[in-house]
């Protein structure tokens, strides 16, 4: 009987779980968001800007060239500052002090900005769901990036949440952001340390980074129509090849996210990443074992007032840029609605552009 019950109890919680999914899915379609100019009209989302690895002690004259470029959106990718604290004193002074630099105040002038957070500005080196003060940094980090006060991810722990944007012909643009620390299990350490980082492959079964929440919203997030998709996540995606912080430290998780991407058909996929002090451009050809049956593409952008990771020409299968590049620098990502082209840009920090690679993210 107890077992007949458990079963009963599961395929309830299945039938109600059909229902809820449907009705999140149209909830996420009807908050598609406009943005808007300084005399309040709607303007089209055409061309966003992004980066990450911001140390608030450096000076950061990269927020010139970007403002230049008038992006209509600044996608901030991680390591917004760089506080590694567990007094949120400190870290809501590293914020104050982001606050204050010019170039910053004159982005927030440009355009809005979406936000997630890495390890330093999540508050601990390469940390993840063990770092006890992970509540209060999100509270200062909600604060600090206005967080709209009805978005769910002020009702939830972590920071994950979507966004939707227009285009010109009520084109929808999707904007995943990720949460890759709150949930996040502890990285594998190897026995020494190699070249290329110091972190081996977790294959536990109960390894995570998403965690169980976010995963199954994640799914529905990816049902919804769109017809450009970004994902930002704080460190990068499709990278194998380096032992530095990376998806493939789970490799049963990002596996697994690649399969999502195939039974949710979304199409060809961009995940925008920081973290690694330098820039690239990846596409994982649908020639790969893992691949969902579409492109799926990846553009680093990293850092801002942070660089020189890794080793320049480190291996990345992956890797359609002529190298990494090693100084500092910003992405662009101009749409074109018109034909759904996409062109990928890594600019220095003159505002020269290093490497393009132009995409099309179609989800049709």
């Amino acid at each position: 009987m107890e077992r007949s019950h458990s079963t009963g109890s599961g395929r309830l919680f299945n039938r109600v779980k059909s229902l809820i999914i449907p009705c999140l899915v149209v909830l996420l379609i009807l908050s598609v968001l406009p943005v808007r100019g300084a005399g309040g009209e709607v303007k089209t989302v055409s061309k966003i800007a992004l980066g990450s690895c911001a140390n608030e002690d450096r000076e950061q004259p990269i927020w010139e060239p970007i403002v230049d470029q008038a992006p209509d959106l600044f996608l901030f990718l991680g390591d917004n500052v760089y506080a590694d604290t567990e007094d949120m004193e400190e870290m809501q002074a590293a914020y104050d002090k982001l606050a204050a630099k010019p170039g910053y105040q004159q982005l927030l002038k440009t355009c809005p900005v979406l936000a997630v957070w890495d390890d330093h500005d999540y508050g601990v080196n390469d940390g993840g769901a063990e770092y006890p003060m992970r509540d209060s940094s999100e509270a200062i980090f909600h604060r600090f990036f206005d967080t709209p006060a009805d978005a769910d991810s002020r009702k939830r722990p972590g920071i994950y949440d979507v966004r939707y944007f227009k285009g010109p012909k009520d084109e929808v643009l999707q904007i995943i952001q990720l949460d890759t620390r709150y949930f996040r299990s502890r990285p594998l350490k190897l026995p020494e340390r190699g070249p290329h980082g110091p972190y081996g492959k977790n294959t536990s079964p109960e390894a995570t980074v998403l965690g169980a929440a976010q995963w199954e919203w994640l799914e529905a997030v990816l049902k919804a129509p769109a017809d450009i998709r970004i994902v930002m996540s704080s460190y990068q995606f499709l990278p194998q090849d380096h032992h530095w912080e990376l998806w493939e430290n789970f490799p049963n998780e990002r596996i697994r996210f690649l399969k999502l991407l195939k039974s949710c058909g979304t199409g060809p996929v961009l995940f925008v990443s920081g973290d690694r002090h330098m820039g690239e451009i990846m596409e994982l050809k649908t020639s790969d074992p893992n691949s969902p049956g579409f492109p799926v593409y990846e553009m680093t952008s990293s850092g801002l007032s942070m660089a020189g990771g890794g080793m320049k020409g480190e291996p990345n299968r992956h890797r359609v840029s002529p190298t990494n590049f090693q100084s500092r620098n910003f992405g662009i990502i101009e749409i074109n609605w018109k034909t759904k082209e996409v062109l990928l840009e890594l600019r220095d920090i003159d505002g020269k552009v290093v490497d393009h690679y132009t995409i099309n993210l179609s989800a049709t």
